[in-house]
């Protein structure tokens, strides 16, 4: 057999997380389904892995593709503030595809320049032209008012 041998799935998602700015703790627990813990100065974030054979459709449900590690996230035992990320693997593309599990939806993370995160599949020429999009004013320095 030629190569290094592979590493498994929760070593390679303790590398990302940890190149990203985290700590990663994992889960040692059997009964709570998650793999581990990411978490910084003000943020913890519950992750599940999944790792699947071919790459998914940009028009992807993912709570009727994983409704399992769905259902896993939302009933997990932790405060409302700790966030849960269901982590998707490619064999392909050899990257992660990051999804918040929101209680009522769920979302692709497209971009998170605090954590140098970007995704593979990020469509920036739609977004850039996107007819939602709205400049939000800032305040100058001194203006009154909330």
């Amino acid at each position: 057999m030629k190569g290094r041998p592979a590493a498994s799935l929760k070593d390679e998602a303790k590398t990302f997380a940890e190149r990203m700015g985290y700590h990663w703790l994992e889960n040692c627990d059997a009964g709570v389904r998650f793999d581990g813990l990411m978490y910084r100065e003000a943020v913890m974030v519950a992750v599940k892995l999944t790792k699947i054979r071919y790459g998914l459709d940009t028009d992807c449900i993912i709570e009727n593709k994983f409704p399992d590690e769905v259902a896993d996230l939302r009933t997990l035992p932790l405060p409302y503030y700790v966030l849960r990320e269901l982590w998707v693997r490619t064999q392909n593309e050899r990257a992660y595809r990051r999804f918040y599990i929101l209680p009522d939806t769920t979302a692709e993370i497209e971009e998170n320049t605090r954590e140098n995160y970007r995704n593979t599949h990020f469509r920036e020429a739609y977004w850039k032209k996107a007819p939602f999009r709205i400049d939000i004013p800032l305040r100058k320095k001194g203006d009154e008012g909330g």
